[in-house]
């Protein structure tokens, strides 16, 4: 992941960096570190989701070893190839910004004095432009691309269950709202809005709950208007935003959101 690191520390050294930071036991402990603070970022951990990371960690030592100028047991694709399934997943800019503050943040906490941590992050900031590329034109092409649904470029079942999770966490510290999930069980309510938000983004269509209106007519008879189907949509956005979707594609859910707004409230 985030192949860019291949290029750390470049140049002629008295002795491979492998060897002045410690050698193998180094390089484990700055991926173990890396890692921990990769998942634990909400803002780029999302790219992470499904991923052995048993697996990806160890593919990740043997880059780095090799990159540090250690015994090389890796092989594997070029930035941009190895990249462009995150981009087509929304990769940008600010997560690319993210990694560098945790790739920072782990050679600080190793100790790495600050003038090769400056000297880290401006090699890696050269390899933006790649690991931001995506597939080309003739490569989309050659892989059958054609115009990809909105639950594909928001990034499809680990993306859409997510943002379900994130979501109903959100509706219930939200005191405009909240009532009106009293007394439901949200392990079912979840798959079943997972099952939903999958068909309307244009995915799989496992969804076999009732239409909009009927489902929401009880909730109509307590009280439910306007000012709550708002409540809702902040929440949505929110919740995309938080996930890293790209603004685009949160107007293009908002807009399907809110298509639903007459049926949900029965109109």
């Amino acid at each position: 992941m985030f192949g860019f690191l291949k290029s750390l520390f470049g140049g002629a050294k008295p002795a491979p960096l492998f060897e002045r930071i410690g050698g193998e036991a180094a390089v484990n402990a700055a991926v173990d570190i890396f890692y921990r603070k990769v998942l634990a970022d909400d803002r780029i951990n999302q790219f992470f989701e499904g991923l052995d990371m048993d697996k990806q960690s160890a593919k990740q030592k043997a880059f780095l070893t090799m990159a540090f100028g250690g015994p090389s047991n890796y092989s594997g694709k070029d930035m941009r190839l190895g990249h462009a399934h995150m981009v087509e997943k929304g990769l940008n800019d600010s997560h690319f910004d993210a990694v560098m503050d945790n790739l920072g943040a782990t050679l600080k906490e190793l100790g790495v004095p600050d003038d090769l941590i400056s000297e880290a992050a401006a090699i890696a900031e050269s390899t933006r432009a790649d690991v931001l590329g995506g597939y080309t034109d003739e490569e989309k092409a050659a892989m059958g691309g054609g115009a990809k649904t909105l639950f594909e470029r928001i990034g499809g079942e680990g993306a859409v269950n997510a943002a379900v999770d994130i979501f109903y966490r959100k509706v219930l510290a939200d005191d405009r709202i909240n009532q009106f999930f009293e007394g439901v069980d949200l392990g079912k309510q979840s798959a079943k809005q997972k099952a939903f938000l999958t068909m309307a983004f244009g995915g799989p269509s496992n969804y076999s709950g009732k239409d909009m209106r009927e489902g929401h007519a009880h909730l109509v008879a307590k009280g439910l208007n306007d000012s709550h189907f708002d409540a809702v949509m902040e929440n949505l956005g929110a919740t995309l935003t938080e996930l890293g979707v790209p603004g685009d594609l949160i107007a293009e859910a908002a807009a399907i959101a809110e298509s639903t707004r007459n049926d949900v409230l029965g109109k």
